[in-house]
């Protein structure tokens, strides 16, 4: 009997999604090549995938089986099977695993999109890595079975909020953005340094002298790219803000495309959600100077009142 399934959802947004056709092909990964032991390469074993460091299904046993393998005890989502990744390695070296898909079709320009996938944390991990993140672009990148990092700022990013420690229960990653119109490729995983991912140790194991699997190994299951909103440009016309340059230096300048009525105020905080600084908006441009921002990843919200306008990353690099 499968356990009972809980669901996070980390933003309420969702849930009001018009039902569209999933863009992903062979989204919970069911349409498998073969079942050997073998191999590791997800392209060998199960259509339209690449990348990844594991695949798991029922027909597989030992390393790879369904619900009992290498890395834990987990049932799949839905179907027999997932695969699995890492987005934080237990050495100094940037250890880091990508799935990668083309999509059935391309986005198209100025409509909005949702990007959703399920994951959850291997039993065996002592660690927990946040910041995991999908990519849209409009060519494939090497995903293969060794381990690199992929420099790119992803459109679709865990916010520090969602914790992801969960050995249990599946996870939800998602979120919505409007399309330039050449994305064509899905890739999953985590596109930041260590310095700029979100690490929490689980146990005092990663306290130890170069201790085994202080690291974040994620199985992820159905995954899917739907359009949610045709005229989505219209409404990021009407409210659009804009932050830069980013990556920056702690400097930057924000601009609100349209007339701004109403104050409104710009929270930035780090990683962990303290609060950095908070200042109020009033002109369309407003120009940003913070010394005192040390290298990293931030977050910023901006806010009318109780109502939440716009949000983003900011990437400081001095």
């Amino acid at each position: 009997m499968k356990k009972i399934i809980t669901i996070i959802i980390c933003i309420s947004a969702f849930k009001t999604a018009k039902a569209q056709l999933n863009l992903v092909p062979n989204s919970s990964f069911e349409d498998t090549l073969n079942c050997i032991e073998s191999n590791y390469l997800m392209e060998d074993l199960i259509f339209n995938w690449f990348g990844g460091k594991g695949y798991y299904n029922s027909c597989r046993s030992f390393y790879f089986g369904v619900p009992a393998n290498v890395t834990g005890h987990q049932y799949p989502r839905t179907g027999n099977g997932y695969c699995g990744i890492y987005t934080r390695g237990s050495g100094t070296g940037a250890l880091r695993n990508y799935i990668q898909i083309k999509l059935s079709q391309p986005l198209l320009s100025n409509n909005k999109y949702l990007v959703e996938f399920y994951i959850s944390l291997g039993d065996t991990m002592h660690a927990n890595c946040n910041s995991i993140g999908a990519y849209l672009s409009p060519d494939s990148f090497l995903a293969p079975y060794n381990n690199f990092l992929i420099d790119q700022i992803p459109q679709i990013q865990n916010p520090i909020e969602n914790d992801l420690s969960s050995k249990t229960d599946w996870t939800l990653v998602g979120d919505t953005f409007v399309a330039t119109g050449v994305e064509r490729w899905l890739t999953i995983g985590n596109f930041y340094n260590d310095s700029l991912s979100t690490i929490i140790p689980l146990d005092s194991v990663c306290a130890q002298p170069n201790p085994f699997n202080c690291a974040a190994y994620f199985y992820i299951d159905d995954v899917s790219v739907t359009l949610i909103d045709e005229t989505g440009i219209n409404e990021q016309k009407q409210n659009e803000f804009s932050l830069f340059p980013n990556p920056n230096n702690g400097n930057f300048k924000l601009q609100y495309k349209g007339n701004l009525t109403k104050s409104i105020v710009l929270f930035i905080t780090d990683v962990y959600g303290k609060l950095i600084d908070n200042i109020e908006i009033l002109n369309s441009t407003t120009d940003y100077e913070n010394a005192s921002l040390n290298d990293g990843l931030y977050f910023y919200s901006l806010r009318q009142g109780f109502d939440e306008v716009g949000k983003g990353k900011i990437i400081v690099l001095k």
